[in-house]
């Protein structure tokens, strides 16, 4: 056969079969694509041929010549295995040194056998290696197809979510942009009012210093030229004739007596100490203008101008302090002596609210009648009053307390000639006894035996009462209930203020 490597030694062919087959061992794990056996011929005969032009030497012409009858006698179908087979072993034994130069396209690394059936095994296996990795590389590209389509998809999907995104961030921005601009302009708003409310606060803070200096002003001038009890309190004559005590410190003695219950005092009176509006006058300058009026019986009118206050302020004081009054001084048990109640007159025997009392008719207190109520006659004057009654009440264990309104009482007309009428709408409210005032003995606590005081003779006890000039006005059928409070606090300071039973 035409360019067999006869001449090869069989020591350097087994050598490179070896070594051949050590290669494709280790490359078996590599599939290798090596084509069709024409595109092997058609690749490896022009370097066979070349390599034959400088292998070229005198004596191989004769062994090809002498060697061609029996290669002429083998069979056509194999003619191409064998002369694949013999260019592999000639590039094998040309190229020995050049075997680690490059894996890819580089087929001399391979031991190609000598029998035909053999190679033609090989080239079947190759040629079905190449198919499968045809198939697996038709399967790998459809995969990728896959991959790619979806690939495309999701990135038509993201850039759908994302336009969408956009979008909602747009408007969600062009909201958040309306906002601040309305923010600003509400701002805008806002400053410009604060600045106008800054400018009014400065303009009031001038206003209430202004007015705070004239208010300061104003109060040095009546501590120091109105009426108050400051200005007479070294007077003891004044204070006598104002208040009817002897003097300052007994009247001190006297307001520490009420201000000591401060369930009383509470949301009746409040000191100038504490938070809240400011009381117009101090403590003592309230309780001695109350006193002051019951002293002389001046109108609020007249106490205002003299302590430089609002009437409304002088008709607050009166209202809360005699109710303090009443309900401080009717907590002083009053003893009373049998014998001068025994000798006064007129007295009555009544049973009220399961108390046996005598009741003793004490003084008139005078009303006007109503317009309403006013009977035009000629025997009656255009203008009538009625009156109601101020009385001492004796239990029946000691105790005396005083009222105008009682249950049993009269509240009648006084007609020129005529019987006492019976006065239609006149209130009679129920009356609180005091509760040491029972039908039998009582024991007094420690704080009630020190607050305690005696009456000896009632009619004494009227008089001084009656000292009090408020109780000899005429008033409104309105100030039923004042009056009537100013008499049991006018009957109590009686008790008080006189021997024996003046304060210690």
């Amino acid at each position: 056969m035409e360019g067999e490597p006869s001449n090869i030694p069989a020591r350097d062919k087994e050598l490179i079969c070896s070594q051949t087959s050590q290669d494709m061992d280790g490359l078996g794990s590599v599939p290798l694509h090596l084509g069709s056996v024409e595109e092997i011929r058609a690749e490896w005969l022009p370097s066979i041929g070349k390599t034959k032009k400088k292998k070229k030497k005198p004596g191989r012409e004769n062994k090809k010549r002498s060697n061609k009858n029996q290669d002429e006698t083998e069979a056509q179908s194999s003619i191409g295995d064998l002369v694949l087979a013999a260019e592999l072993m000639e590039k094998a034994s040309e190229h020995q040194g050049e075997f680690h130069q490059s894996v890819m396209h580089d087929h001399g690394d391979y031991c190609v056998p000598d029998d035909p059936e053999l190679l033609k095994q090989m080239v079947s296996d190759l040629k079905r290696t190449t198919h499968q990795q045809s198939q697996l590389l038709l399967s790998l590209q459809e995969t990728l197809d896959s991959k790619e389509k979806t690939c495309k998809e999701l990135q038509e999907k993201w850039e759908n979510e994302r336009w969408m995104l956009l979008a909602d961030m747009g408007q969600q921005i062009a909201h958040l942009e309306s906002e601040i601009r309305n923010s600003h302009c509400e701002k805008e708003i806002l400053e410009k009012k604060n600045n106008e409310l800054q400018e009014q606060l400065t303009k009031s803070s001038r206003t209430i210093l202004y007015l705070s200096q004239q208010v300061k002003n104003w109060e040095t001038d009546r501590e120091d030229n109105g009426f108050s009890l400051n200005n007479i309190k070294t007077e003891s004559k004044w204070v006598r004739f104002y208040t009817g005590f002897d003097g300052y410190e007994q009247l001190s003695k006297f307001l520490e007596f009420l201000t000591a219950d401060q369930k009383l005092c509470l949301g009746k009176i409040r000191r100038r100490t504490e938070v809240g509006p400011q009381n117009a006058l101090s403590l003592e300058d309230q309780l001695f203008l109350v006193l002051t009026r019951l002293r002389l019986g001046l109108l609020l009118q007249d106490l205002a101008f003299r302590f430089r206050v609002s009437e409304s302020t002088v008709s607050r004081y009166w209202l809360n302090w005699t109710e303090l009054l009443e309900a401080r001084l009717t907590q002083v048990p009053i003893l009373y002596s049998s014998r001068y109640v025994d000798l006064f007159e007129p007295k009555r025997l009544e049973h009220y609210q399961g108390l046996s009392c005598t009741i003793m008719d004490c003084t008139d207190l005078f009303f006007e009648v109503q317009a309403k109520d006013r009977s035009k006659s000629s025997s009656h004057p255009c203008r009538n009053h009625y009156l109601r009654r101020g009385y001492a009440i004796a239990s029946s264990n000691g105790f005396i307390t005083f009222s105008s309104s009682l249950p049993f009482g009269i509240a009648t007309k006084i007609m020129d000639g005529q019987p006492p009428e019976e006065l239609p709408g006149v209130t009679t409210p129920l009356l609180q006894f005091p509760p040491f005032m029972q039908n039998g003995p009582v024991q007094l606590t420690q704080e009630q035996l020190q607050m305690s005081r005696q009456v000896l003779s009632v009619l004494s006890l009227i008089d001084k009462a009656l000292h009090f000039r408020f109780l000899k006005n005429v008033y409104p059928q309105s100030m039923e209930v004042q009056v009537d409070r100013a008499w049991i606090i006018c009957c109590y300071l009686a008790c008080l203020l006189h021997e024996p039973m003046g304060l210690a």
